[in-house]
């Protein structure tokens, strides 16, 4: 139906909703922390490579210079030359874009990434890190030594013991004792425990992506036993979902997509990105040890494997990148930085072009880390990860699929000399042939999974510093190796092939002295709302130090004793009593800890994207609970209803509602969500024909249609979205909704408005 709410609705939807924008409005205000990395990955490179050799320190032609901020926006002798926010009133972008009077470069135009850069960086408002543009900061080694001595992400990881506290009542696990011992030096105490069915809501979004039933709230508020909260917690860290829930953040850090970019006339989707997603949400079930999840995902080829080859989908994380155009160096570039970000919470890229700014990063490492991947190719014919049933579905596939690859071989066959000279027609012809077969592979459902490898090359490139980036201007050779700043003088070269085994090893060792650490604060992350180190991808010198350090290294250190168990982890986090606070604050604690630093409350949480579909679709009673498979379109009419995590994501046109609700970018590796409150996110909920086919499932639920009385209908239908019955007032708006809207208009207007609510989109 063309939904139009009914003024008693609107002002129904106010009083649930009205808060939504005005309680995280200032989040909007905050700085962008990847626009740092933006600017050091992408811009500085490009500034240096094209426009500091007129408008640098040494010459400043027209009397610009670009090699600072200040510079930038003083312009030159014509005057302001950029808008910060607005690219259309920036000449500076007109002049990339050949289309004002003045042409910049003027004898070599820039391609159309670089102008897209450029004109991102406008948009971004022109961040522009400390640091002369031309010039790095000291990276040999014994500066290197210096800081491995100095900064604390390089220090050992160390296990301390729990601080003493003056109310050791409190402490339900070794993490409290932490928190508690901070809180006491300011003289805070920390909030009342949250209520039962706060708690169980909490820890049931948090572990599995979905809300609790009204059964399981009920069977929790009657278990008094000391050992109720655990025994939810073993369950929810047992269910199937849990993997679904968790693999997603993961995906965020993989940058994972169905497509490739834009990639000119070739397929644009990966036939087989849904095996690597498939992958990790198993190893979080199965939990995994991280180490052998880490050395799985970089190297899974070089492992002994035997009969089961369903880790070598795993290499997911390395290839399913964006495209780049097909430009090998920016690949590469890309799988240093999911690899390195990522994992070790550090920049590497940003030393492309020149030492790192900031952090003790020679140009040089970033090129021994190059040549290892540049000495890695992607196989033509992928290995198989699994044995598809030999049924016609297989066999029709098999005969289509064969009878293009003859036409293929016909092709080259018949045009072998033209395609020998790269006639055009390069190609485009053949390719087209190609683009057949990959569609096929994608989008045939009988299509026999496949891993998305990496190989070693049969002899490794043996590989220079590019000058500036530039890989037709060579530098010294460089060795493929780890970092210097995290192995110091036991670096030895790597010697077994392109070197990516020995790379994994080196990052999965408890001897590496962020691996865990980055580990540990991602979990935190989205257990808390804010990670204990609150730039999760940059432990560098640029990154926020850990609000409690002690805590941070204790948790890296049972972490690896535990077994690298991630399961464990969890278990320890949300059993203390510091993730069973409730959400309630005081003036005081506003005032001496304004972002929660010192964990005084609980944070409350907005449900993000993921979180919010799968609700909609489960207490209706639609959600697909089956695990695993090929990715689907859930945008289009008929509504898929699959969990979200197995929505088809197109890298290049990302739909309009995952942008909405802050989905994460396909395109570089996520530390963690931003979160925007705009009209769009309350619109989609009031209009969106998805809503409302949820709002008319909810009603037909057999539970709801069970009520006769009006007053226990509505009471199933709080119980069902919220875990709780409607108080008195509740109870007489919706009668008295309904007396002014009846019929069955009335109840799914109501029903649309209950899963508007603030309480339905938030977790205290």
């Amino acid at each position: 139906m063309n939904f139009v709410p009914t003024w008693t609705m609107c002002l129904t939807i106010l009083l649930f909703t009205g808060n939504l924008w005005a309680e995280e409005a200032k989040e909007q205000l905050k700085p962008n922390p990847q626009a740092g990395e933006f600017f050091e990955a992408k811009v500085r490179p490009l500034l240096v490579d094209k426009c500091l050799t007129c408008h640098g320190s040494d010459k400043q032609r027209g009397g610009l210079r670009l090699d600072s901020r200040e510079g930038l926006l003083k312009g030159g002798d014509n005057g302001p030359v950029v808008t910060a926010g607005n690219p259309e009133k920036s000449p500076m972008i007109h002049a990339v874009r050949y289309d004002g009077e003045t042409k910049m470069p003027p004898k070599d135009r820039l391609p159309a990434e670089a102008v897209a850069t450029l004109t991102t960086w406008v948009k971004m408002g022109l961040p522009y890190p400390e640091g002369a543009a031309g010039k790095g900061v000291r990276s040999d080694d014994k500066a290197i030594a210096e800081v491995r001595k100095r900064h604390w992400s390089f220090q050992p990881v160390k296990k301390l013991e729990p601080p003493k506290v003056k109310n050791p009542a409190w402490l339900k696990t070794p993490v409290d004792a932490f928190i508690l011992a901070k809180l006491e030096a300011k003289g805070l105490t920390p909030a009342k425990p949250a209520d039962r069915r706060t708690l169980l809501r909490r820890v049931t979004f948090d572990l599995i992506g979905l809300p609790p039933t009204p059964e399981e709230v009920a069977a929790f508020e009657a278990d008094t036993s000391p050992e109720a909260f655990a025994k939810v917690v073993d369950r929810l860290l047992a269910s199937p979902h849990y993997g679904e829930r968790w693999g997603r953040h993961w995906l965020d850090v993989a940058r994972y997509a169905d497509t490739k970019g834009y990639v000119f006339e070739e397929e644009r989707r990966y036939p087989f990105a849904y095996t690597y997603r498939d992958y990790v949400i198993r190893a979080f079930n199965e939990d995994l040890p991280y180490d052998q999840f880490l050395v799985q995902q970089l190297a899974a080829d070089r492992l002994p494997l035997g009969e089961d080859k369903r880790p070598l989908a795993a290499m997911g994380y390395l290839t399913l990148g964006r495209r780049f155009l097909n430009n090998q160096h920016d690949i590469i570039d890309d799988r240093i930085d999911v690899v390195t970000r990522g994992l070790l919470g550090l920049t590497v890229t940003c030393a492309r072009c020149h030492d790192h700014k900031f952090d003790p990063i020679p140009t040089k490492d970033y090129y021994s880390l190059y040549g290892v991947f540049a000495s890695s190719l992607e196989p033509k014919d992928l290995p198989a990860v699994g044995m598809p049933d030999h049924n016609a579905a297989y066999e029709a596939f098999q005969n289509k699929l064969q009878a293009l690859e003859k036409e293929l071989a016909d092709y080259e066959e018949k045009h072998k000399e033209e395609l020998n000279a790269k006639n055009q027609k390069i190609k485009r012809e053949r390719q087209a042939i190609n683009n057949k077969i990959d569609h096929l592979k994608a989008t045939d459902p009988a299509a026999p999974a496949r891993a998305m490898v990496l190989e070693d090359a049969p002899t490794p490139q043996e590989l220079y510093v590019f000058l500036r980036g530039n890989p037709n201007n060579h530098g010294e050779a460089v060795s493929r190796q780890f970092l210097l700043v995290l192995t110091g003088d036991q670096r030895k070269p790597f010697h077994e092939g392109s070197g990516r085994l020995e790379l994994a090893q080196a990052i999965a060792s408890k001897e590496n002295t962020l691996t865990a650490r980055v580990l540990v604060n991602r979990i935190w992350l989205h257990h808390f709302g804010a990670g204990m180190v609150r730039t999760p991808s940059d432990f560098g010198l640029r990154g926020e130090p850990p609000t409690h350090p002690e805590l941070l290294d204790y948790l890296a250190a049972r972490f690896m004793e535990e077994g690298w168990s991630i399961k464990k982890l969890h278990r320890h986090i949300v059993l203390s009593s510091a993730y069973q606070q409730s959400s309630e604050t005081t003036p005081q604690i506003r005032e001496l800890d304004p972002e929660n630093r010192l964990l005084t409350h609980m944070n409350r949480q907005r449900l993000d994207f993921e979180e919010m579909r799968d609700a909609l679709l489960f207490v209706g009673g639609k959600l697909d609970l089956v695990v695993g498979g090929p990715s689907v379109d859930i945008t289009s009419q008929p509504f898929a209803m699959r969990r979200t995590v197995y929505g088809f994501i197109d890298r290049q046109n990302l739909p309009g509602v995952f942008r909405t609700f802050d989905f994460a970018s396909p395109d570089t590796s996520n530390p963690q969500r931003f979160t925007t409150t705009v009209p769009q996110q309350a619109l989609f909920l009031m209009n969106s024909a998805f809503v409302e086919q949820q709002a008319q499932s909810l009603l037909k639920r057999a539970d709801v249609v069970a009520q006769v009385e009006t007053p226990a209908k509505i009471k199933r239908l709080y119980q069902l979205a919220y875990g709780r019955q409607p108080d008195v007032d509740e109870l007489a708006l919706g009668e008295k909704f309904l007396k002014e809207a009846p019929g069955d208009k009335g109840w799914e207007e109501l029903a649309q408005v209950v899963l508007l609510a603030n309480e339905f989109a938030f977790v205290d």
